[in-house]
């Protein structure tokens, strides 16, 4: 099979990460595995060093469709349309296809989350704006999609969709090793905004340190205050990321909104217990609570503080969490992937296709 992927934007060393850029160069790179199909992933950024699959540098000449946000919600969404997709028989949208409407191939779309929630959560007006203006060209996406895809079952609701899609983790990066000596949190996302990094800074100098004057808060952020028990890093690559989640003794994610949430599978993948506030992520992939402590904010402070000193409790987290990770291998997300493929080309009409055995599969 012949599958293609885009997303606007791929990882890229020195900047900051968004999370579906990193899940669909993972899924590509998972997929492209499987020697019997060919993987090509289009962007409007580089290749990443380690990428498996083939690539395909779209407006290269072009650089603000990626960066002026109208452009990229206006220009790029209708230039697609002049892209030549002949050559794949199943393309896999994450974002920015609302005006492509001619669709002759069969196409699948995921919903990462839902602008309708990013706006509700956003803290400054220009981004609450911008994305109350995206939801409905997300809705139009969806209907476009020969299958539409939801990451999280709210996100399934509010686009009217019936398939669920996880993003994955990779459990050969992401595992347990050596914790540090001392109590060690670990947090992940932006200062500013949703992610709420000038959130958990506080509760840590206020309430944390205090209790605790041995623990060491590391921020993996774009800024953080001087505090001689903070330390930032700033853009680490997947390997230091990872030894950052294996050390660590909790991983707090104060995020007041996730889609999915990948973070909370790579702590739990790297055998770290989990703190976060109340999202829709939060809900789905820790279950409500069985699998991390989901606490509002008044109780942030006191449930990361009695999560350092309860070694018993924090093992117990450990081991529940390491057993749902492995439920969001990229292993098992890729097979649910091609699968998914399978049957948006049986849907388009094109109702023979062989497997790998060489039987031909019919729907009727």
């Amino acid at each position: 099979m012949r599958i293609a992927l885009f997303h606007t934007t791929l990882p890229e060393k020195g900047r900051k990460l968004g999370g579906v850029e990193i899940a669909v160069h993972r899924l590509a790179n998972q997929l492209a595995l499987d020697k019997d199909d060919e993987v090509t992933v289009l962007s409007l950024t580089p290749c990443p060093d380690d990428a498996k699959y083939s690539h395909k540098h779209l407006f290269s000449a072009r650089s603000a469709l990626k960066d002026s946000q109208l452009l990229r919600l206006f220009g790029l969404p209708f230039l697609m349309n002049f892209v030549d997709w002949s050559s794949y028989d199943v393309v896999h949208f994450h974002g920015d296809d609302w005006f492509l409407l001619r669709r002759p191939f069969s196409s699948v779309r995921t919903l990462h989350g839902s602008a309708l929630f990013e706006a509700r959560s956003a803290t400054s007006i220009k981004r609450k704006i911008a994305q109350y203006c995206v939801f409905p060209l997300e809705y139009l996406s969806a209907r476009l999609a020969t299958i539409p895809l939801a990451v999280g079952p709210k996100t399934a609701v509010v686009y009217n969709i019936d398939r669920l899609a996880n993003n994955g983790v990779n459990i050969d990066l992401f595992k347990p090793g050596e914790k540090a000596d001392h109590p060690q949190i670990l947090y992940i996302g932006t200062w500013e905004g949703r992610k709420r990094g000038n959130f958990i800074f506080e509760q840590f100098v206020e309430h944390v340190f205090p209790k605790l004057p041995s623990a060491e808060l590391i921020m993996v952020s774009d800024q953080a205050p001087d505090h001689p028990n903070v330390r930032r890093v700033h853009f680490p690559d997947d390997e230091t990321l990872a030894e950052l989640y294996r050390s660590a003794w909790v991983f707090a994610y104060p995020s007041v909104y996730e889609g999915f949430g990948i973070p909370y599978i790579e702590a739990m993948a790297s055998g770290t217990a989990v703190v976060c506030s109340p999202n829709d992520g939060a809900s789905y992939v820790l279950d409500n609570g069985k699998y991390g402590a989901v606490v509002d904010d008044a109780d942030f402070a006191q449930s990361l503080i009695e999560l350092l000193q309860n070694k018993s409790r924090r093992e117990d987290m450990v081991q529940a969490g390491l057993g749902r990770a492995h439920s969001f291998s990229w292993e098992a997300v890729a097979r649910q992937h091609k699968e998914i493929y399978v049957q948006s080309l049986l849907k388009k009409g094109d109702r023979t296709l062989l497997t790998d055995t060489g039987e031909e599969i019919h729907e009727y």
